[in-house]
């Protein structure tokens, strides 16, 4: 147990470090979060209004859109976290050394990114809460009540990732792929809720429509019932074995070929 605590540990202090030290990057990836998301909401209000749509009328699918790009850029550091990581050990031939640890490589490459995504959580926080400032749309944020179901459902956003890592490691130049993925998430927030069953085959879908709720209608923890928690872990766990049983079969298969230490 204590070297899983040792690989989280070190695993937050590597991402904070490349935070401060590409501190550049890092401010610069932020910023175009925040202009594309600024560029994309006046369009819409603007949009609306040319048509006699009044902001006041628009209100909730103004905010249906904050709360939906807050969720999106989860979901993309998610699913990138996981994928691009693969990508870039292997090109500067690190990929070889992770795998040589005693720990499989894919508990190396899922704690990693869970602790970047921990770190990518907050700055997103952040983000929500200045662009709330700066389109004057005031949400009801209750961190309590959105953080547990981001957190149960973003294990089959992980379960994505790793299952492209895997073909990362066999096709190595797998980024057009992984670009045409980024708009199918942005597919899984539009998607209109039908059932909750069709809905819990749609992955992290559950977690969008518990949140969405939390935030637009001030909905707790304490009013979903024990069957929507199902939906989400069941949801979580189906993509994000799948996407295990991906990764290591792929592991497998580059060991077997011998392209781990390749790019």
């Amino acid at each position: 147990m204590a070297k899983y605590y040792y690989l989280f540990k070190v695993s937050v202090e590597r991402t904070i470090k490349e935070l401060i030290r590409y501190k550049f990057n890092s401010f610069s990836n932020i910023l175009i979060l925040y202009v594309v998301f600024t560029a994309m909401f006046l369009g819409i209000k603007s949009f609306g209004m040319s048509f006699g749509i009044s902001p006041i009328d628009m209100g909730d699918n103004l905010e249906g859109f904050i709360v939906g790009y807050f969720l999106w850029t989860i979901m993309m550091m998610a699913y990138a976290g996981v994928a691009y990581g693969i990508i870039y050990d292997a090109s500067r031939g690190t990929l070889e050394q992770l795998n040589m640890s005693d720990l499989r490589l894919s508990t190396i490459v899922t704690v990693r990114s869970i602790s970047d995504l921990i770190v990518d959580l907050l700055i997103s926080i952040i983000l929500l809460y200045i662009i709330m400032a700066t389109t004057n749309y005031r949400l009801q944020i209750k961190l309590f009540s959105i953080l547990p179901p981001i957190f149960i459902g973003i294990f089959s956003i992980l379960g994505i990732g790793l299952i492209f890592g895997g073909l990362a490691l066999i096709f190595k130049k797998v980024q057009s792929l992984l670009n045409i993925v980024q708009y199918i998430l942005v597919a899984f927030l539009m998607i209109s809720p039908t059932s909750k069953i069709i809905n819990g085959l749609i992955p992290f879908r559950p977690t969008i429509d518990c949140v969405l709720l939390t935030v637009m209608r001030g909905y707790s923890l304490m009013d979903f019932s024990i069957f929507d928690y199902m939906v989400m872990v069941a949801n979580s766990v189906l993509y994000f074995t799948t996407g295990l049983i991906v990764f290591n079969k792929s592991v497998k298969i580059a060991k077997k070929k011998g392209l781990l230490g390749q790019y």
